[in-house]
């Protein structure tokens, strides 16, 4: 972690921030030699291999016979969900 003077970090901030966005640096900011605060990358959401996501698919309950079923259910649903004809159109 690198240290900088808050009076430089004010004067740099675009840069800083840049440094930190794409490269991941992370500064201490100081004044008067005692830290402050810390300008440090925002912790990122963990990313999932593909691998892991065919495990996590193939871990997941299979609807076997009951497909075809709500397959079936579904297709009734959405003809009876058919919107109404406008009696003055």
């Amino acid at each position: 972690m690198e240290k900088i003077n808050v009076t430089q970090a004010a004067r740099q901030f675009s840069d800083l921030l840049n440094r930190v966005f794409y490269q991941g640096v992370s500064f201490e900011l100081e004044r008067g030699n005692k830290a402050i605060a810390r300008l440090c990358p925002v912790a990122t959401p963990r990313r999932v291999a593909v691998r892991d996501l065919n495990r996590l698919f193939a871990a997941l309950p299979r609807l076997n016979e009951d497909a075809q079923s709500f397959a079936q259910d579904l297709d009734a649903i959405r003809k009876a969900a058919l919107p109404e004809q406008d009696p003055w159109a």
